[in-house]
């Protein structure tokens, strides 16, 4: 899922917002450097964002997802937070790989009104899970 742009960097040294391609910008960053890190990845539902589709065989995007959250673990430091949020249809194959790196310490649902936008021939979701999670438990950076 490699994104086609360059990447934009916002901030300084001291903070910084990196809009880039997740993985190709993760292994450019040293080993546990990072305190926070709010994760968005593609929902692999089939849709254009943005001019890309995201559509990969299920295999194919795991792998490339689980691969992403061993770069979040790698570069986050030792009293570092993670939040992730996706489907809920992703959601339970990202809580078993994040539950093998990190401490979960909260599972969040962000509940929202869809705007009109409903299922018609079956239940929508109307939340999105979000996984807290740290390195280390004794240490907590929110």
């Amino acid at each position: 899922m490699k994104a086609e742009c360059e990447p934009q960097y916002f901030g300084d040294e001291s903070k910084k917002i990196i809009h880039g391609d997740a993985l190709t910008e993760l292994k450019k960053l040293p080993s546990e450097s990072i305190d926070l890190i709010f994760a968005d990845p593609p929902y692999n539902i089939g849709k254009d964002f943005d001019g890309m589709v995201e559509s990969w065989d299920e295999a194919s995007f795991l792998a490339w997802l689980y691969e992403c959250i061993d770069e979040c673990h790698r570069v986050l430091k030792k009293h570092g937070t993670m939040y992730i949020m996706n489907s809920t249809e992703n959601m339970p194959y990202i809580d078993l790989k994040c539950r093998t790196l990190f401490t979960i310490k909260s599972r969040i649902v962000w509940s929202y009104d869809s705007s009109g936008v409903q299922a018609k021939k079956y239940f929508g979701s109307m939340y999105e899970p979000i996984l807290m999670m740290v390195k280390k438990p004794e240490k907590l950076y929110l």
